[in-house]
């Protein structure tokens, strides 16, 4: 299996970008070795110092603990990756969420976010999902790399709420928000 490793903003994640495809229509975030239950080789990855494993469509984002450095755990990842991972692995489907109760407003949103910033933040390892949308505040929730990256603001002020207060007029701010 060929993998290509890559920085991303957050220097406490690293991309490691497969030749498969992961995951259909989205992301899974495992925040600890209990939650990935179903895939010991990502369990094996929390093991090496990670505190969050994040997959989308064709690569595994790992944010590593603070007493971690990546010269100790990086090839190791890689390893497990070859060794462990599944040979019949087949992509995970995420199923959207859908729901009656969105108004045109949380579509529009929802439809920026996916066309136009979605692939953006995927490209450093990390995901964005829209949880509310209230009195002119769009609620998101950063996941994979974006979470807790030092330039995570900058990239909500200037990056997400310049696009979609440009095409949604309605949104006056955006914020962060972590489940």
């Amino acid at each position: 299996m060929n993998i290509d490793v890559q920085q991303t903003p957050n220097p406490d994640t690293l991309k490691f970008v497969l030749s498969l495809e992961l995951v259909q229509n989205g992301s899974i975030e495992f925040k600890n070795s209990a939650e990935a239950y179903e895939y010991p080789f990502v369990q094996k990855i929390f093991q090496l110092g990670a505190e969050l494993v994040f997959f989308g469509n064709n690569f595994i984002s790992v944010k590593k603990n603070s007493g971690t450095q990546w010269n100790e755990i990086s090839e190791k990842i890689q390893d497990i990756i070859k060794n462990d991972f599944p040979k019949d692995f087949k992509a995970i489907i995420v199923k959207k969420e859908t729901s009656n109760n969105k108004d045109e407003i949380f579509k529009r949103i929802e439809e920026v976010l996916e066309l136009k910033i979605r692939p953006a933040v995927a490209m450093d390892g990390g995901n964005i999902s829209l949880r509310s949308f209230v009195d002119g505040v769009a609620e998101v929730e950063l996941q994979g790399s974006c979470a807790g990256c030092p330039s995570s603001t900058l990239t909500l002020k200037q990056g997400v709420e310049r696009m979609l207060v440009h095409y949604v007029p309605e949104v006056k701010s955006v914020r962060a928000v972590s489940l």
